[in-house]
């Protein structure tokens, strides 16, 4: 059994650690809303391309990054094993990281000087699972720690679509399916590896601390493992569409659809009885868990290749789904399970700088979704579109303004799970 217990020690870095992640979110939404922008009116001096590549690193590299593997540090973790100098390299490298990221990716794209900065976050996370997968190892034997131990490997086995592309680029060129495949398999891995596997872990956690722990059997953690790897056909399906690719991808999701009905008949009693607690836990919560079954019922539907096809032909079904994905399942998720251990602000400014965070998501999935449902039937562009999803985007760097405002005034003693 777990227990609650303050402990100011930790307060200051789990901060730190978690106010750092929310300002590369802050900074890549302000990145976005320049792209939707740029829609509107021209940006002098500004290249919509190296604005992607800045927004797209800072969320995934460093947002995203640093909730899960945060998440992992201070609720996964006792309070000794956190102390240790490897995790203040890490933190330190990848704040450098991110800053470097950010401003090298906005003034050359991809050049030394951003690929440098990848490389810098990529040392950090080799260290953050070298020494995590160390620590884990003292902690008991759960459902949770084995999903944790695996989004680690899964983390590093992304990491290897990384490395191929250099090679593929220089030996085969820019254009050959095997470049895109590399792309798709650092990004897949990462989605649906290493950040939904840490948030499936986080979650098992919540719901097993009060002595009632949340069993993941065999059959499906290994069922789990199987779409994982079956699924990534989709990803490469719009380079190479062999019939084969698509019929393993639709082995995968209706695979990956059975498991998770399995893991909500599982976990749902105990969610409903939890998420009862903190209205603002349940909300958020509650949101980025219907995110996880309309991302898993929108890949059940490419199980057709028809459908498939569209998926990936039609530009805002693409980025929908990114964000259905990074912002609702993972962000909303582990935000509500940081919330409830108080390593998130939870004060007036706050709260309203989370339904903000919330008016943001619905209403940008809503327009992009809708367009393209528009676009598939072939009757255009809704009136207004552009100005309509620039308007609802600006609630992102208004709600994550809020929430940092809210971190640097609070200074109360966090509850931390040990």
């Amino acid at each position: 059994m777990t227990t609650s217990t303050k402990i100011s020690a930790t307060t200051k870095p789990g901060q730190r650690w978690f106010a750092v992640g929310l300002s590369c979110f802050w900074v890549a939404t302000i990145f976005g809303c320049l792209m939707r922008f740029s829609w509107i009116e021209e940006l002098p001096g500004l290249s919509y391309k190296h604005l992607l590549h800045a927004h797209s690193h800072l969320a995934l590299l460093g947002w995203a990054f640093m909730i899960v593997s945060g998440g992992f540090l201070f609720l996964l973790l006792p309070g000794s094993l956190r102390n240790s100098s490897m995790y203040r390299w890490v933190f330190g490298l990848n704040t450098v990281a991110a800053i470097g990221m950010g401003f090298g990716f906005v003034y050359q794209g991809y050049g030394a000087i951003s690929i440098g900065f990848c490389t810098v976050h990529l040392v950090a996370a080799y260290l953050f699972g070298y020494q995590y997968l160390k620590d884990l190892k003292t902690t008991e034997d759960t459902s949770y720690r084995r999903l944790a131990r695996w989004a680690i490997y899964w983390l590093f086995v992304s990491t290897l679509g990384l490395w191929a592309i250099g090679p593929i680029k220089s030996i085969l060129g820019q254009l050959h399916p095997l470049y895109f495949a590399s792309i798709q398999f650092f990004l897949h891995f990462q989605f649906n590896g290493w950040l939904t596997y840490g948030m499936l872990a986080l979650l098992l956690h919540w719901l097993s601390r009060e002595g009632k722990p949340v069993t993941l059997p065999s059959y499906l953690f290994w069922g789990l493992q199987a779409s994982l790897l079956l699924t990534y056909a989709l990803s490469v399906s719009w380079s190479t569409p062999l019939s084969v690719v698509f019929y393993l991808n639709s082995a995968g999701v209706v695979i990956q659809l059975a498991v998770f009905v399995l893991i909500w008949q599982l976990a749902a009693p105990v969610i409903r009885t939890k998420s009862k607690r903190s209205r603002q836990v349940a909300i958020l919560l509650w949101v980025g868990l219907a995110s996880l079954a309309a991302k898993i019922i929108v890949q059940s539907a490419v199980a057709i290749p028809a459908v498939a096809k569209i998926s990936y032909t039609i530009h805002n079904f693409v980025i929908g789904f990114i964000h259905l994905t990074m912002i609702g399942s993972i962000s909303l998720v582990v935000i509500a399970l940081l919330l409830e251990a108080r390593l998130f602000p939870d004060s007036k400014t706050a709260n309203v700088g989370y339904v903000f965070f919330l008016l943001g998501f619905i209403s940008t999935e809503f327009l992009l979704f809708g367009q393209g449902c528009l676009l598939w039937m072939g009757w255009g562009y809704l009136p207004n579109y552009y100005e309509l999803i620039f308007g609802c985007s600006l609630l992102f760097p208004l709600a994550t303004t809020m929430m940092l405002t809210a971190f640097w005034r609070t200074r109360q003693t966090t509850v931390v799970p040990i």
